[in-house]
């Protein structure tokens, strides 16, 4: 399955979260429950995305989920939750430009370990060295695990 930049998928809140060889998959009916919801910014070894705040049913408009903020900085995913139909493509945002629609300019991710850290603009992947007490301003480059990630935004949801 191609993954398209500007693709924007849902991501059920509802199912079980022990589900870790991702075997339950969404029905038609299911479509009318709670969804987060995230949109590609870039594909690489894994993919980049952002999470919007919106939560609603897959059948919301593409306008209001990306009008409504991203919930926090983005991350990167497996695809597995999309191929294997756990989450489902929802939309896409036309003529999508991820520097002018997903702010790219701006995005900057942490690396490293032990006391050897890094900041890199994704852009330009330039990196400059950062404290272990900067690191927890940025998000850390670790690709989320579909469960893990819909467990960080349930989180995210109950502390608002």
């Amino acid at each position: 399955m191609k993954i398209e930049e500007g693709s924007i998928f849902g991501i059920p809140l509802f199912m079980e979260k022990d589900d870790w060889k991702l075997k339950s998959k969404l029905s038609e009916k299911d479509l009318d429950k709670d969804f987060a919801f995230g949109r590609v910014i870039e594909t690489s070894s894994s993919v980049l995305v952002e999470i919007f705040k919106k939560i609603g049913s897959a059948h919301t408009d593409i306008n209001e989920i990306v009008n409504s903020g991203i919930m926090f900085s983005p991350v990167q995913i497996f695809w597995d939750a999309i191929s294997k139909k756990r989450w489902r493509i929802v939309g896409r945002t036309e003529n999508y430009d991820k520097f002018k629609d997903s702010n790219y300019n701006n995005i900057e991710m942490a690396f490293g370990l032990d006391d050897d850290f890094r900041l890199r603009h994704l852009s330009t992947g330039k990196e400059r060295p950062i404290s272990r007490d900067e690191l927890k301003k940025y998000e850390f480059s670790v690709v989320w695990y579909p469960i893990d990630l819909e467990k960080r935004i349930l989180n995210e949801q109950l502390s608002i």
